[in-house]
């Protein structure tokens, strides 16, 4: 069992990472705004501002497209073995 200062350095590290991100996230936005706004590149500003909503889409998509594959795995596998049975018997 792990010792009780070594949970917390866990989580010191997690919220380290997380504040890492989300600041450096912020400033990287603050640039591209600006630069979306200076160049008048209206598709980069309504990127910087739309981003979340972006991510979150993505992310869903991700998750769909996983589970199709992986039913699609399990179906494949499902099938494969029902041939193999009924081709060469059940060999229990």
């Amino acid at each position: 069992m792990a010792a009780p200062h070594e949970k917390f350095w866990t989580e010191d590290i997690i919220a380290a990472a997380i504040l890492a991100a989300s600041g450096g996230t912020t400033l990287l936005l603050t640039k591209v705004r600006a630069i979306a706004l200076e160049q008048h590149l209206p598709f980069l500003h309504t990127l910087a501002q739309w981003w979340p909503l972006l991510l979150i889409v993505g992310g869903v998509i991700l998750l769909f497209t996983n589970q199709i594959e992986t039913r699609n795995r399990s179906a494949a596998l499902v099938s494969s073995l029902s041939y193999t049975e009924t081709t060469h018997g059940s060999r229990n």
